[in-house]
């Protein structure tokens, strides 16, 4: 009796597996997606603090209108941005270098969040929060 089910379970699968064929289209194209090449902005520290404001602002826009895709693009803006900055604050120096970079990161992980869960309310937050510490910098 199970060498019948067995025979019949086998049977059953070699008739549903049969028509899970794979069609190669030879026609189609095969070019590869070509990478974006991402160049760090440039400027003062200043100018980049005021470049970041006016990207955070947009930010929170894009969120808000839920635009993902721009949303998404403005905060590769963000991260690039910061990426040309903190070598700029460090190489400043100072005595509160340290807690400015740290400030800093709060702001763009804030920036993140409000992408990654459509929080527009983190968007608005890190963009206070840039104002304070470019006033501390004055």
């Amino acid at each position: 009796m199970k060498k019948v089910r067995a025979a019949a379970l086998f049977g059953a699968l070699t008739i549903t597996s049969t028509g899970c064929a794979t069609t190669i289209n030879l026609a189609a194209p095969t070019t590869l997606a070509q990478p974006t090449v991402t160049t760090l902005p440039t400027g003062t520290t200043t100018e980049l603090f005021g470049q970041m404001q006016s990207t955070l602002s947009d930010l929170s826009l894009a969120i808000t209108n839920e635009d993902k895709p721009r949303a998404k693009t403005t905060l590769a803006t963000v991260l690039n941005i910061w990426g040309a900055l903190q070598p700029q604050i460090v190489a400043e120096g100072g005595e509160t270098v340290e807690q400015t970079v740290e400030d800093m990161q709060r702001i763009v992980d804030l920036a993140s969040s409000s992408v990654q869960r459509t929080r527009p309310a983190d968007a608005d937050k890190a963009l206070r929060f840039l104002d304070l510490l470019i006033q501390t910098q004055q």
